[in-house]
């Protein structure tokens, strides 16, 4: 499955109540992906708010697992302005909700003031790293769909003081349009999981991206800093920056992450 605009395509509606297949073999312990369950319903987002306006913030909350197949999908819009359109989306399968999405969609406003964005860090050339291993059964099974390369940091169970990293990713099959920056922003585990010294699940709570551009090369190597910032009684708030290949800012991310351990 890519995860690119036609996600769209495959929503189809019967009555007032959509429907989509959630695929096999991109699973996240229990789940499926989150960065594709959110995506699914950033293309149901799309397909009610229509193309003229851009994707700029995804506000989600996961309820409980997402599993393959089935989902229904209930999207409207909630309010709509000269330049902004809010919709909401609400996933469920077997009668239970597993995911709520509040998306903000724009069109741009002429001679509005424009702030510089932070250039991408500095870090090793990518092609001088080698792709982190897919290792059935110990990594998450969606992986196997993204080169990832470490660059900076300590990896997850390492028992670091530190938690924090940098890294380099690409779907192997090339990510495009806003399911695709959304998706990516969440394909890195989070930089918590580096001060436990052995394997412990984690679980996105909450997670809120703002999309500040769509690439139009997904073939290169995005890069990513993932740093946490406050970690208490087992839930931790972790923020990402995304850079595309040409060194844009394009993404930005922030998770609430249960941590058992």
């Amino acid at each position: 499955m890519q995860i690119d605009r036609t996600l769209r395509d495959r929503w189809t509606s019967t009555d007032d109540t959509w429907r989509f297949e959630m695929p096999t073999g991109w699973g996240q312990g229990r789940s499926v992906f989150g960065g594709l369950t959110v995506a699914v319903a950033v293309a149901l987002g799309h397909r009610v708010a229509g193309d003229e306006r851009a994707l700029r913030t995804v506000s989600s909350q996961l309820f409980r697992p997402t599993l393959a197949g089935a989902v229904e999908g209930h999207a409207k819009v909630i309010r709509e302005g000269t330049n902004v359109r809010f919709v909401e989306v609400r996933l469920t399968q077997d009668g239970h909700d597993v995911a709520a999405v509040s998306l903000v969609f724009v069109a741009p406003r002429a001679g509005s003031t424009a702030v510089r964005t932070p250039p991408v860090w500095d870090g090793p050339d990518p092609e001088s790293l080698n792709d982190l291993p897919y290792l059935e059964g110990i990594v998450p099974e969606f992986t196997q769909h993204v080169a990832m390369r470490w660059a900076d940091g300590s990896p997850p169970f390492s028992g670091s003081d530190v938690a924090s990293f940098k890294g380099y990713c690409r779907g192997r099959v090339p990510f495009g349009d806003a399911e695709g920056v959304v998706a990516m922003l969440d394909v890195w585990p989070s930089p918590s999981l580096a001060l436990l010294k052995g394997p412990a699940p984690a679980s996105t709570v909450s997670w809120t991206a703002h999309v500040l551009g769509v690439p139009e090369d997904f073939e290169g190597w995005f890069a990513f800093a993932y740093d946490t910032v406050a970690g208490l009684d087992g839930f931790h708030t972790s923020v990402g920056q995304l850079h595309d290949p040409t060194g844009r800012l394009i993404g930005w991310t922030e998770q609430l992450v249960a941590v058992f351990g």
